[in-house]
């Protein structure tokens, strides 16, 4: 473990602790000014931003808030951590004192406790809950795609209707999920700092500091983001010098040297990050297909084309079929070093740690398809990405408490839980230098929701990754064979929210 490396966890460590001791003397800690990297910071205190309606709820049922949520029974990387305190062993110990902190603040002003209700489907249970009239649960945090669906069945209330007390145009909500989420100004669905899930499931690529110093000793991978000179053609021919059959054995295999190691899915990660979607939205906030233009379908094959080639550059952990775990493997053979590049979602940051050889790496966005592209974007893999849901079991003055403490939760990830894991986590314990945390910062500040993605119209989320498993670039073929289905799974969305 390098010098640096650990000066970084020490200084991790004495922020926890200050942190600790000034909360003790009702003072603020440094974490809680660090959401100013987030949001312009006007206060401690919610009335310093909005102005929320009297806290009317009196009653004893009202003591408590129930929020289902994932438990790690099914999902033992997607599971919630964020909105009780010690559901979990492995939990940081620093997003478990924010969240602890979060819900005391929240106790101790309202006089209601947080109580999260982890269970292994979200979605089920709350269907159930809905259709049987249980009420059990005040608030979920599904997945993306499992909102969409309760949605759709009328199981969700439109959260614009609590404008109120949910206030979409402050910090603590994202506003490019929520403008990206809303049908025909409609809205059951968003997220923000009411959950860390959607940047724990965002995408970049981390690189192995020691291959790229020994392999390009000129090359700043850094200043080559600043100056738009990191490109998807760049990346490549990197790649293809560092690739070589370097363990003793003919013929390539994940026990190779590779300039990148990635997965099928990728595709689509690669084409959002070029500032497409695959559905967008008209002027009158409806859903229509985007990525059927010439331009579009051009760049989907170049991308496919260039992540086809076999043995070339990129090591694809679909194709290990040896009865090993191909994310695994995927992780391995970049935390092993042997590989220049992986594609990471921020969850497989974490899972570095166990890798004693994976000290020195850094982390880039994803590249640019061309130099005259505007920024860099960041593709969310919003299938298992959390959203804020009211379910519509609950009569108006109960969805109405929901939104108000809903709205004071994200609030409170703002100041407290957001930075335990963007700040202590991230930038202080798993990254490895200044510049990567800078980096931060631009992958995090054009996150992308698509649409497709996430409600699947006519398996369009698929599509990609089915080309890629079949060797094929046919993009327009598999495209026109699922453009009605398309078209109508869109028209039955809009039909279902009931869009004036």
């Amino acid at each position: 473990m390098t010098a640096k490396r650990i000066l970084s966890m020490l200084l991790c460590l004495l922020m926890l602790a200050t942190s600790a001791f000034l909360v003790a003397c009702g003072g603020d800690g440094d974490d809680e000014s660090s959401a100013a990297s987030q949001a312009e910071t006007k206060g401690d205190n919610i009335e310093d931003y909005v102005t929320m309606p009297e806290f009317k709820w009196t009653d004893e049922e009202y003591k408590e808030f129930s929020v289902l949520i994932y438990s790690d029974e099914v999902q033992t990387t997607y599971y919630c951590e964020d909105v009780e305190p010690d559901l979990y062993s492995t939990t940081d110990a620093s997003l478990n004192e924010a969240v602890k902190r979060r819900n005391d603040e929240i106790l101790a002003k309202y006089g209601v406790t947080v109580k999260g209700v982890p269970v292994s489907d979200v979605q089920a249970d709350l269907k159930e809950d809905i259709t049987s009239d249980l009420r059990m649960y005040d608030a979920a945090l599904p997945f993306m795609p499992a909102a969409a669906t309760l949605a759709q069945e009328g199981y969700l209330w439109d959260l614009n209707e609590f404008s109120d007390y949910l206030h979409f145009d402050q910090p603590w909500w994202d506003k490019s999920a929520t403008e990206s989420l809303s049908i025909g100004n409609k809205l059951y669905f968003t997220t923000g700092d009411i959950s860390i899930m959607p940047k724990i499931v965002s995408t970049a690529i981390t690189f192995n500091k020691e291959i790229l110093k020994s392999r390009f000793p000129d090359v700043n991978l850094y200043d080559m983001v600043e100056k738009k000179e990191w490109t998807f053609d760049k990346m490549i021919e990197m790649s293809r010098e560092v690739t070589a059959d370097t363990d003793g054995t003919s013929g390539m295999t994940y026990n190779d040297t590779w300039g990148m190691s990635s997965s099928w899915g990728d595709v689509s990660a690669f084409f959002i990050a070029s500032g497409k979607n695959y559905i967008s939205k008209d002027s009158d906030d409806l859903p229509i297909i985007t990525f059927d233009d010439t331009a579009s379908t051009t760049l989907i094959q170049k991308i496919l084309q260039n992540l086809q080639l076999k043995d070339e550059w990129c090591f694809h952990c679909n194709t290990v079929n040896d009865g090993s775990n191909i994310w695994v493997v995927s992780l391995d053979v970049f935390g092993q070093n042997r590989a220049l590049f992986r594609t990471s979602a921020f969850s497989a940051i974490k899972k570095l740690r166990a890798y004693d050889d994976a000290d020195e790496f850094g982390i880039v966005p994803f590249p640019l398809m061309t130099e005259e592209q505007d920024t860099y974007y960041t593709y969310c893999s919003a299938r298992w990405a959390y959203c804020a849901v009211i379910p519509t079991s609950l009569t108006k003055e109960e969805a109405e408490y929901s939104a108000f403490m809903l709205e004071v939760m994200a609030f409170g990830g703002m100041k407290h839980i957001t930075p335990a894991y963007y700040e202590t986590t991230l930038k202080f314990r798993d990254l490895r230098d200044d510049e990567s945390g800078e980096m931060l910062d631009l992958v995090f500040d054009n996150v992308v929701y698509d649409l497709g993605i996430i409600y699947d119209f006519g398996g369009i989320g698929s599509m990609i990754s089915d080309l890629m498993s079949t060797n094929s670039t046919n993009i327009v073929s598999s495209f026109e064979a699922k453009k009605e289905v398309i078209q109508s799974d869109i028209d039955k969305c809009i039909e279902s929210y009931d869009v004036q």
